[in-house]
């Protein structure tokens, strides 16, 4: 497995058709690439598994620091292509990062997941992940 960083225009491109699987809602490849370099000012990274020229995993996250948690790293977005799944591209991903965090000196890394999304729970929990808090969020008109 090949884990690349994707930083150019042409690499954030190549990676919408997968993003789309997790995030439907994206209509359009352009305004993807300008949100994420937009993203990437504040700090957002992505790293990709590539095998045959093509991204099968992606992984999305940024570092924080808090008064509740301290340093920890973030994961904004984590989608494996739903063709790809159960090859152990995500358990991958995730050892990467769990890499990075601890090199970067963080106390923990936290994601967000759906309630209904069952099977990348599964994933969570065998990587060590414990069901932490309840995210709230309030939508503005």
């Amino acid at each position: 497995m090949k884990i690349k960083s994707l930083e150019s225009y042409d690499e954030i491109a190549q990676s919408f058709n997968l993003f789309v699987e997790l995030r439907p809602h994206l209509k359009s490849k352009e305004s993807f690439v300008n949100q994420i370099i937009e993203q990437q000012k504040e700090g957002y990274q992505i790293v990709a598994v590539e095998e045959d020229s093509e991204f099968v995993a992606c992984i999305g996250f940024r570092f924080l620091i808090t008064l509740a948690c301290g340093k920890v790293l973030y994961i904004d977005d984590f989608i494996t292509k739903e063709k790809a799944r159960g090859k152990g591209y995500g358990k991958f991903l995730l050892e990467h990062v769990i890499k990075i965090a601890k090199e970067h000196l963080c106390k923990a890394v936290h994601l967000d997941t759906g309630y209904n999304r069952h099977a990348a729970h599964k994933v969570y929990l065998k990587q060590g992940f414990e069901f932490y808090c309840h995210h709230l969020a309030l939508k503005l008109k």
